[in-house]
């Protein structure tokens, strides 16, 4: 059985000038369970797509991370082919560099975009969790039926954003894979031309 907890949503969640009705603790406690766990279940896919910006966030640090190891290894890698007589292999190898660096970059981008698309999210949930809060509030008489209105026609904006966020993010994992295949393929061109299979520019 689920466990109803506090709802957060009457500490902090409607509480930044929405228009939305708050209730009391006390009102809310006179809710049928049913009212309550409609709240909660609004309130918990809030928090979820927090969560999902919090990820995305991470993704791109570590996108950005692996595009400053890779430069750091640029360089060793430059010095190990140049200090043992295999400079001629260095365009070969930049181009490898190149095609490494854009594919990491465009999973910055991605992350950039699922950040956006995660704070879209986020803004449908807080709508969609003010809905719910003003219908309870016309449950008990606190707010007109009449007043829910608002509250829905800003969830389908919000949403309109929301999928037009998702489409961008989704065009941009296209291009992740076509960049990591012209990658794949400069790597392998560098390994068969320049029979360089020990040192690759790949390596740690």
């Amino acid at each position: 059985m689920r466990q109803e907890l506090i709802p957060l949503w009457l500490a902090f969640t409607l509480g930044c000038g929405s228009g939305a009705v708050q209730l009391s603790h006390e009102e809310y406690g006179r809710l049928p369970r049913e009212y309550r766990l409609e709240l909660f279940d609004a309130e918990n896919d809030l928090v979820i797509a927090r969560n999902r910006r919090d990820e995305a966030a991470d993704h791109r640090a570590d996108a950005e991370r692996a595009l400053a190891d890779l430069n750091h290894r640029w360089d060793r890698t430059t010095k190990r082919l140049s200090s043992s007589g295999q400079a001629a292999k260095l365009p070969k190898a930049r181009h490898v560099f190149d095609m490494n660096v854009a594919y990491l970059a465009s999973q910055v981008d991605v992350a950039d975009a699922g950040i956006r698309r995660a704070e879209a999210e986020t803004r449908v949930r807080q709508a969609r969790l003010e809905v719910v809060a003003q219908r309870q509030a016309a449950r008990i008489g606190r707010a007109t039926v009449a007043s829910i209105k608002p509250f829905e026609e800003a969830v389908t904006k919000l949403e309109g954003k929301l999928k037009a966020a998702s489409a961008a993010e989704a065009e941009l994992r296209t291009r992740v894979q076509t960049q990591l295949n012209a990658w794949k393929v400069a790597e392998d061109d560098y390994a068969a031309t320049a029979n360089d299979y020990d040192t690759g520019v790949w390596e740690e």
